[in-house]
């Protein structure tokens, strides 16, 4: 047992010997290894940062561009609605007056779906989660109606192309011996003003939603205040 103690005790004077000798050499190495992980440690820290800014700055571009297309919305909506507007009302007066006229028809000029795109775009790369959850809620609602309404447009449209355009040459095709529309042609003139009462419903809630939405101001410069020369120095 006191071999196997002396033994013991002899190995440890020999470390704590080797220690001393070595401890100049342990010395930088363990700075080495300080400084090599504080720099990766940094580095990591730095390129984390960097990805959050262009991140947040990505957030901010796909804001931007979902607010300029409520801003769309908000401005050739109400286009579409005055458009729609003065032909109901067009042919509501000649009906009042006792005529037949040919049914109002109304054409989207561009796309035949409300543009709903940038929010999808949103949604797909994860951008939607720098908005309110509320107002997260309001626009998968209003982009879930407008999608709605563009497939309610397509069914009328089709109609138009297919039941309509091909005879208003002929007012009477659309009207009975006794002077009323036919069923399914007041079907047709019922499903415009629906279109008209949803869009201006959507042309609202647009509005409302891109003035809802984030504002992200860049922080102006700091202006230097230039002193003027005291009297003396003149």
């Amino acid at each position: 047992m006191r071999d196997y103690r002396g033994t013991v005790g002899q190995r440890v004077q020999h470390l704590r010997g080797w220690i001393e000798r070595h401890r100049e050499l342990i010395g930088r190495f363990t700075f080495e290894l300080i400084i090599i992980f504080v720099g990766v440690t940094a580095a990591f820290a730095l390129e984390n940062a960097r990805q959050n800014r262009e991140e947040a700055r990505y957030r901010v571009q796909m804001v931007s561009a979902l607010r300029t297309s409520l801003d769309d919305w908000a401005v050739h909506g109400k286009e579409i609605e005055r458009h729609i507007d003065a032909l109901l009302h067009d042919y509501d007066l000649a009906r009042q007056r006792g005529l037949q006229p040919t049914l109002p028809v109304y054409r989207e000029s561009g796309g035949e779906r409300p543009p709903t795109r940038a929010w999808d775009g949103i949604v797909a790369t994860g951008a939607a989660r720098a908005l309110d959850p509320t107002l997260f809620f309001r626009l998968s609602r209003f982009h879930g109606r407008a999608d709605s309404l563009g497939d309610r447009y397509i069914r009328y449209n089709d109609f138009s192309e297919q039941r309509v355009l091909p005879y208003t040459s002929g007012p009477e095709t659309f009207y009975t011996e006794h002077g009323q529309l036919k069923p399914e042609y007041a079907a047709y003139l019922d499903r415009l003003r629906d279109l008209q009462r949803e869009h201006r419903a959507l042309v609202i809630e647009a509005a409302q939603l891109r003035d809802a939405l984030p504002r992200h101001r860049r922080k102006s410069r700091p202006t230097s205040i230039r002193r003027r020369p005291s009297p003396a120095a003149r």
